[in-house]
Parts: C-alpha cells; structure tokens; sequence
C-alpha cells in the first residue's frame, strides 16, 4: 500500500523539479538575465545619466551678450544638477530582489538579484528535491559611491570667438579628466577612456533693434551640442562572486570586463539679458533632448547538469550571456531659471540656477577675455 503511493509521489516530485522538463525551456529563461540586469543599471545611473546631458549644455552661456567681431575668450564651466530622482527597476518573474536596490550614489548596503527558473506552466520556482533550495542563482548588485543625493557634474574648458552680426560660436573639450579623478578611489574599476566635448551657436537678435540693444538689452537664442564618452575596465569584484547554492549543479562564472558609456545631448537656449554697469542679469530657457547608451563586453558563463541525479561532471549544458548591459534611453527636459555674470575688465565672475522636477541646477564660469575688439 505505501509503496503504491509512494512511487506517484516520487514521479510527480521528479516531473515538477526536472529543470529540463518539457515545462522549463532553460536557454530562454537564461536569455531574461541581461534584460533584467540592464533595467537594474539603468536605475542605477539614474540619478547621473537622467540630468548629465543638459548640465553639459547649459553650463556654456551665462550673459546674452555675445563677443564683438574676433574677440575672444577662455573660460572654465562648471555645472552640476543635483536630484533626488528615484526609478525602482521592473524585473520579470524569474527574478526577486533581496535586500535594497542601490543607486549609483546610494549610502545602504546592496543586496542580491535572485534568478531563479520557473516552471513554465504553474509559474512557480523549480527547486533542488534534495536541498529545497530554489534553482538558481544570485547576482550581487554594484555598491553605491556613499552620498545621500544624486549629482551630474560636468567642468569644461570653453573657447568662445564673435564672428560678428551679433553671432558667437563656443567650443569646449576636455579628455581624460575623470580618470584622474577617479585614479585610486577603488579596485574595482579603472577608467581607460574619457571625454568629455561641446559646441555651441548663438545669435543676439536684439542686435537688429538698435532701440533695445543700444539701452543694454540682449536676447541670443541658440543650439548647444554636447558628448560625453567614457570606457570602464571591470575588476573582478565590482560584481562580485556569483552565488550558486547548488555548485554541483549549476556553476556561474563572472567574465565582466568593461563597461562603456556615452551620451549625446542637444539643446536650444534662450537667454535675455540686461546689462547694468558691470552685471549682466539674465534670464534663460532651454530644451534639451539627450540620449544615452550604457554596454558591456564579457559577461557570465553559466554550466548547468542535465538533471538533478547527476553532477557537472557526468553531464552539462553551457552557456554563455553576452553583452550583460545594454541600456538605451532618450531624455527630454525643459529648464528655465536665473543667471548673472559680473564682468571686471578682461575678467568675468559667472553663476547660473534653475530648478526642475526632482532637483536642480547650478553652474559656475570664471572668464579671460585673450582678445578684445
């Protein structure tokens, strides 16, 4: 009589937990592991990808009073926006997150992003029959950097020439400076490439309306054009070990090697001034539109057993997950705010604000002018 029920019992067990049923296709389910991971990451950088591209933009142009035919000038441009901007990651059901998410600038401890297979028609996880463990495994998420608030920094040498007809062209480049930055902050990762670029047209319109423009009235309206370009070797422990709890089934091998990132940002600013003595007090508006692209090379190699009653050795399949990032987004944002400039003969003190939604913006100019009219 045990025996009997017993033995249903026993076959129904090895058809639910089999990874390979005929209710588990294991290559697709592996195949959902970049998608997810890139949506982590992408809630990762959140807070700097989302407001990098208009900070690059609008930290250019700080007066609308526009360079004399051949004049010219040397500037440093700081900008940075700052956000409190928070984007939770949607995962699929193959996976669940323990412990808390991070973001890039996050202070908490990272927890884990658990894959687990799924039996295909009841939609629940398949486990280990001799363990209980869920089949699976977990891949630990990147550690945040240690701040409370979200930062988009960008600092730029910026050339600035008149052409004449009220219309000024600014040009700004600047490589290799956050791998210096970052030189010796961590093991983890080492920045191989980096650049950061802009350009920049305006056009003073009020200098067709002698009335205004002679009363110290300048309006210039304009496009900006920034890049940013950034390579990234991987360590070994920027992700970590990948757990495996059944290693006898199932071995998870980290291969990350690299990580790029780069963005391209357009923007049209308007920005209406009005001179009083050595100030320029200006009121600005810009649209901006940015998209950026964050990939990797390497990524995991996974061998699991044919089945439960047998180890790696006696059997396996391998795979491999390559890119393990492939994160695209396009960001458009409007911002509108204050900017003064004090001019002190060739010199020229500049700071520039605006708020926007979850944050704000702030830029800092100190200016030389190499050639006057």
């Amino acid at each position: 009589m045990i025996s009997r029920i017993f033995l249903p019992l026993f076959i129904l067990l090895i058809t639910e937990v089999t990874p390979v049923s005929a209710q588990t296709n294991v290559s697709d389910q592996l195949k959902s592991i970049p998608v997810n991971f890139s949506s982590y990451a992408g809630s990762y950088l959140t807070d700097l990808t989302h407001h990098q591209g208009f900070t690059s933009l609008n930290n250019l142009n700080t007066t609308g009073d526009v360079l004399k035919k051949w004049e010219l000038s040397f500037s440093i441009r700081m900008g940075l926006g700052l956000s409190t901007e928070m984007v939770k990651p949607n995962f699929s059901d193959n996976f669940i997150l323990t412990g808390p998410a991070p973001g890039l600038f996050s202070t908490v401890k990272p927890g884990n992003l658990v894959f687990r297979f799924l039996d295909e028609g009841t939609g629940t996880p398949l486990v280990n029959p001799f363990t209980g463990e869920n089949l699976g495994f977990s891949l630990p998420l990147f550690p945040g950097i240690g701040t409370n608030i979200g930062f988009s920094p960008s600092v730029m040498p910026v050339f600035n020439l008149g052409v004449g007809f009220g219309t000024e062209v600014s040009v700004g480049v600047l490589p290799g400076a956050l791998k210096l930055a970052t030189k010796g902050i961590s093991n983890s990762f080492s920045l191989s490439q980096d650049i950061m670029a802009a350009f920049a047209v305006r056009h003073d319109v009020l200098n067709w309306v002698p009335q205004l423009h002679d009363k110290k009235f300048f309006l210039t309206v304009g496009f900006n054009y920034s890049m940013v370009n950034i390579g990234i070797e991987v360590g070994p422990d920027l992700i970590g070990n990948i757990d495996a709890p059944s290693t006898d089934k199932i071995q998870v091998t980290n291969n990350l090697t690299w990580i790029s990132y780069k963005s391209s940002n357009l923007g049209f600013e308007a920005v209406l001034t009005k001179k009083f003595g050595i100030l320029d007090l200006s009121l600005f508006s810009s649209l901006n539109s940015s998209a950026y692209k964050v990939g990797s090379e390497g990524g995991i190699d996974i061998t699991i057993a044919k089945d439960f009653y047998s180890s790696l050795e006696q059997g396996s399949d391998s795979y491999s997950l390559s890119p393990l990032l492939d994160v695209n987004k396009k960001i458009n944002q409007f911002i509108y705010g204050l900017a003064v400039q004090f001019n002190l003969g060739r010199f020229n003190l500049a700071l520039k604000a605006a708020p926007f939604s979850n944050g704000q913006f702030y830029a800092f100019g100190l200016g030389y002018k190499i050639l006057k009219e």
